[in-house]
């Protein structure tokens, strides 16, 4: 399981990437086409706003499952070994929940958004909006085994993968 997670983040890595090379390509053509050419191309605000938030979104997710988000446990290293867990678990446990909830509210707000579209492309903003439950979808499956070993009592320190190495 654990291979094939690590498989899906490095994928959703590529996948930013790849929307971080397209938004500066697409900047690039249009510095050219405003210095060289004096002619503008109205799309490529919309095509940045799409692959922005995508890039964000994918890259979070990503994120995640390698630990790089901000976790305070200034607190959580005083503590007892037990109560460590117990704070983890909890911890773990209401981000879990959120991404659910995150979820839930992002198909509703992508569903409301179907009817709105960007003025350049003619594309529905949901084209856009569909990231953020896509994100508290991988989100939540790459919470779930560092929650269910916490529930095993196993890593009560939560560290990143690189922290455990050096």
């Amino acid at each position: 399981m654990k291979k094939l997670l690590d498989k899906l983040a490095a994928a959703l890595v590529f996948i930013a990437v790849v929307l971080l090379f397209i938004i500066f390509l697409v900047n690039m053509l249009e510095i050219a086409g405003r210095s060289l050419f004096n002619h503008s191309f109205l799309w490529v605000s919309d095509l940045n706003v799409i692959s922005v938030v995508w890039m964000i979104c994918l890259g979070m997710a990503a994120g995640v499952h390698y630990r790089e988000h901000l976790f305070m446990n200034l607190l959580a290293e005083q503590l007892p070994e037990k109560m460590r867990l117990g704070v983890n678990i909890v911890i773990s446990l209401i981000s879990f929940a959120f991404f659910v909830m995150l979820f839930v509210t992002g198909l509703q707000t992508t569903s409301a958004k179907l009817d709105l579209i960007f003025p350049s492309t003619q594309w529905s903003v949901a084209c856009a909006m569909a990231a953020m439950p896509v994100f508290a979808f991988f989100a939540a499956i790459f919470m779930l085994p560092r929650l269910i070993e916490l529930l095993q009592g196993k890593n009560a320190n939560v560290e990143r993968p690189q922290d455990a190495i050096s």
